[in-house]
């Protein structure tokens, strides 16, 4: 059923894959490398590397130092509303250094991964290592900051550790495993939040699609997919488009065999917006009608593209 939902489908994500190629122009520069990233990541497709190139200037801002790049990241402070924004907020509130530091340590991500430049000392010039450490022991130790900031607490400690300080095995997947169990499923912010938690520690354990997950840690992923599988089967309808497919995203990481493929694909089939060949969030009671116009969909239609195909991971590293 999977292989047949499959061939049914590719049709579809090409001509998707294509539309956005064709209207790039539209989309803004975050928008266009957040897009070229993760094609060149999952695809290996050589537009997505010339797309790449392109943007060096929006990542690196040659017009600076990475010093003051990095910086001015870190000194960001934390605006606007986001998903489940009245649970998060207050934990914004409590470690003020975090949504700086987040965006920051992504930067030294994509300045290394993509485009080849060292910038972990900028990063330790405008907050010093051990006061990273200092903010990712608190949030490990801090279980409700953990659940409701979910994303950004998940990508900073892996970002950290995974990406600065090259290390596979300094804290406990299992700890993120069983807070997952702790979520009221039965409220929708908290149904979204775990979506995210478990999804962005696979994310983050490939290194945002450029890498295989070690064997030895498939199996704890395997149950975070096989719980988020239950629970989104339950919940389905009141679950949005983006978080079905990020899941599906990681079952290909993992390899992991689901019987949600072809009822989310359906949902996506009968999902396209009337303004294009675009995928837009509407057949459920959590959707995301404020981001159905083409730009804001980018992000749900790449998870599409990248959920019809193999996980073979590539460097995105232009040359």
């Amino acid at each position: 059923m999977l292989y047949y939902a499959i061939i049914i489908y590719m049709k579809l994500s090409d001509q998707i894959y294509q539309y956005y190629l064709s209207n790039l122009s539209l989309l803004g520069e975050d928008k266009t490398f957040h897009f070229a990233s993760r094609m060149a990541a999952w695809t290996g497709d050589s537009k997505s590397y010339d797309i790449l190139k392109k943007s060096y200037n929006y990542i690196v801002q040659p017009d600076k130092s990475i010093d003051e790049v990095i910086s001015e990241l870190v000194n960001t402070p934390q605006t606007g509303k986001r998903n489940a924004h009245e649970l998060r907020q207050p934990f914004f509130d409590k470690y003020p250094q975090l949504y700086g530091t987040h965006s920051a340590l992504f930067r030294v991500r994509h300045l290394e991964c993509v485009y080849g430049i060292d910038a972990k000392q900028s990063l330790f010039n405008s907050v010093s290592k051990n006061n990273l450490v200092k903010l990712e022991y608190a949030l490990l130790n801090d279980s409700d900051a953990i659940k409701f900031l979910s994303t950004f607490a998940v990508n900073y400690i892996y970002l950290l550790e995974r990406v600065i300080n090259k290390d596979e095995d300094s804290f406990s997947i299992q700890r993120f495993y069983d807070l997952g169990k702790t979520y009221d499923t039965s409220n929708l912010q908290n149904l979204q939040l775990l979506i995210y938690l478990y999804t962005h520690c696979i994310i983050g354990e490939s290194n945002f699609y450029t890498r295989k997950i070690a064997i030895k840690k498939l199996p704890i992923y395997h149950r975070m997919l096989s719980y988020l599988e239950s629970i989104i089967d339950i919940n389905f309808a009141k679950i949005n488009l983006d978080n079905k497919l990020e899941f599906l995203v990681c079952a290909r990481i993992c390899n992991y065999e689901s019987r949600l493929f072809d009822r989310v694909y359906n949902e996506c089939e009968n999902s396209i917006s009337p303004e294009g060949k675009f995928i837009i969030d509407v057949h459920n009671q959590n959707a995301q009608i404020e981001r159905n116009n083409f730009v804001s969909s980018e992000h749900r239609n790449v998870l599409f593209i990248m959920s019809n195909t193999e996980y073979n991971p590539h460097s995105t590293l232009v040359r």
